[in-house]
């Protein structure tokens, strides 16, 4: 499923779009033109609705023919631009961090304006610790947690809004119950990434100590390795 603020926008869709949009606006430039560019003699009616109809008629087949060959150059042209986009995309590496980011802070927003029945204070608890533990988001692990959170807020957000009853109750019980899940999860990626940390921090601890004795005399680690 892709993601809000992800979702690529063809450029094929959005030339036609643009097409579209400017369809009316196009249409009585032309005619403008058109009658500009007529011969200024006189017409009765009938022969001023002819002609608005075969410059109209003109018009829309010139119009459909050049929205499909600007979709179809855009459609070609889409994979070559997706290449340089992912090109660009390694380049720099705070991109994948920055997308994370924005999806989790999305995630949140959504799920903390909804209304989640009997479930509230449960929906609540979880996106306060969502929001209390660090995250990550440089990390793959991270990246793809605020994946499933933006998931989850685009499914169950919807599906609440929509459901009655107990269907209503059970959709928010789920909910929480998921939000509970990645919460978890993000705790987890905290706790082995504070351990980690830990574990550098001693490592560098350590190799100082090794190198600046109590002495005071500084001790090469290469030279005490070749002694070995």
């Amino acid at each position: 499923m892709a993601q809000d603020g992800e979702r690529p926008v063809l450029p094929w869709r959005l030339v036609v779009g643009i097409f579209l949009h400017f369809a009316i606006p196009a249409y009585l430039l032309f005619l403008l033109v058109a009658f500009l560019l007529s011969p200024a003699a006189p017409m009765p009616a009938e022969a001023r609705v002819r002609w608005l109809l075969a410059e109209s008629g003109l018009f829309v087949g010139g119009f459909i023919l050049a929205t499909f060959a600007a979709g179809l150059v855009s459609a070609a042209i889409d994979p070559v631009l997706r290449g340089l986009r992912r090109q660009k995309d390694a380049r720099d590496p705070n991109r994948s961090a920055i997308a994370s980011q924005q999806r989790a802070r999305t995630a949140l927003a959504r799920i903390g304006t909804a209304d989640w029945d009997g479930a509230n204070a449960r929906v609540a608890a979880a996106v306060e610790r969502l929001r209390r533990d660090p995250w990550d988001h440089a990390d793959p692990a991270g990246q793809r947690l605020s994946m499933d959170l933006l998931e989850a807020a685009n499914a169950f957000v919807p599906a609440l809004d929509s459901a009655r009853g107990a269907k209503r109750a059970e959709l928010a019980g789920l909910a929480a119950k998921a939000l509970d899940r990645i919460a978890d999860a993000l705790e987890q990626q905290a706790t082995e990434r504070g351990r980690l940390d830990e574990g550098d921090a001693r490592t560098i601890a350590r190799l100082i100590d090794l190198r600046y004795g109590d002495n005071g005399r500084p001790v090469s680690l290469e030279d005490d390795s070749k002694q070995d």
